[in-house]
């Protein structure tokens, strides 16, 4: 039996998605935004890898900010409404990454905001769009205060020992099975989410659920979008799993994300449910939908699934 690592909780009181995921250095330059995010072992998935959904917090925060800013000065408030985000290749567990994003157009109501993330030697690792609208519900805190971190805060590892490799004569399903049961890790990124899945063999559906947290945070008091993200993402990432042959690698190679209502954070559960939509040899696509324990919609997405 392979035993799960130890997540060391993130839950403190000032703990916050940008300080829990690593993202700070951010320096804002009219409508364009640098930041960094440190990565390590906390991030990884089942497979001990870093893939699309680790990137979620980083692209959605960043992609926000100029927009947000933008409006700040005029007294108004802004939100993600939509993301789409294209990973173009490996990133290695501890790698420090570099995100850049501009706003492109705006105008009263709405923006769009191209980002670039890459690692320290300059690769291109993910590149994708977000569509910012302008909201008029106040903000928890100071509606002037920008949230922006001074420095990437650093990183010990935390503890945490990487899951091994997937074994090459399980197919998919049996690695989804023992996550499931317990006899094999959900992997690092899925523990901090607080998740755990149950998977239908005849419909081939997964269900991905997620435990909310005083961490996950915005500055509406509510869910982070980047958090949904993440969330949807890694259930995207499990159900890219549940698909794979025996001995067939994956990564997440596109992920679209429609954000409707941002869930409270304070321990109540919320649902990601996977469905396929067709299964190829070597790419299968997906869509999902996030609901809150009443069942009341709060996000959706879609998600093409990489097969090597």
């Amino acid at each position: 039996m392979t035993e799960a690592p130890s997540v060391p909780a993130a839950t403190t009181e000032s703990a916050t998605p940008m300080s829990v995921l690593h993202i700070g250095h951010m320096v804002v330059e009219g409508t364009t935004i640098r930041a960094e995010q440190q990565l390590c072992a906390r991030f990884a998935d089942h497979r001990g890898r870093i893939d699309l959904p680790a990137l979620g917090v980083l692209f959605d925060h960043v992609a926000g900010i100029p927009f947000f800013r933008l409006g700040a000065e005029a007294g108004a408030l802004s939100m993600q409404a939509r993301l789409a985000m294209s990973g173009l290749g490996h990133i290695d567990v501890d790698e420090k990454i570099s995100c850049s994003a501009e706003v492109v157009m705006h105008d009263d109501g709405t923006g769009i905001t191209t980002v670039d993330i890459r690692t320290s030697d300059g690769t291109l690792g993910c590149t994708g769009l977000a569509r910012n609208m302008r909201v008029a519900r106040p903000a928890a805190g100071d509606e002037d205060e920008t949230p922006i971190a001074v420095d990437t805060p650093d990183c010990d590892g935390h503890g945490i020992e990487l899951p091994g490799p997937v074994p090459a004569h399980l197919d998919g399903r049996d690695v989804i099975a023992e996550i499931a049961e317990g006899r094999r890790p959900i992997g690092p990124l899925a523990e901090l989410l607080g998740g755990r899945i149950e998977f239908d063999g005849d419909t081939g559906m997964l269900r991905f659920t997620a435990a909310t947290d005083p961490w996950m945070a915005n500055v509406f008091g509510t869910m982070h979008g980047g958090v949904i993200a993440t969330i949807i993402g890694q259930a995207f990432s499990l159900a890219g799993q549940a698909h794979a042959a025996a001995g067939k690698d994956y990564r997440v190679g596109d992920l679209t994300f429609g954000f409707y209502r941002s869930p409270a954070v304070g321990g109540v559960d919320v649902v990601v449910d996977v469905t396929p939509v067709k299964i190829g040899r070597r790419i299968a696509a997906f869509r999902a939908t996030m609901v809150d324990a009443d069942g009341k919609l709060l996000a959706d997405g879609s998600a093409d699934i990489h097969y090597s």
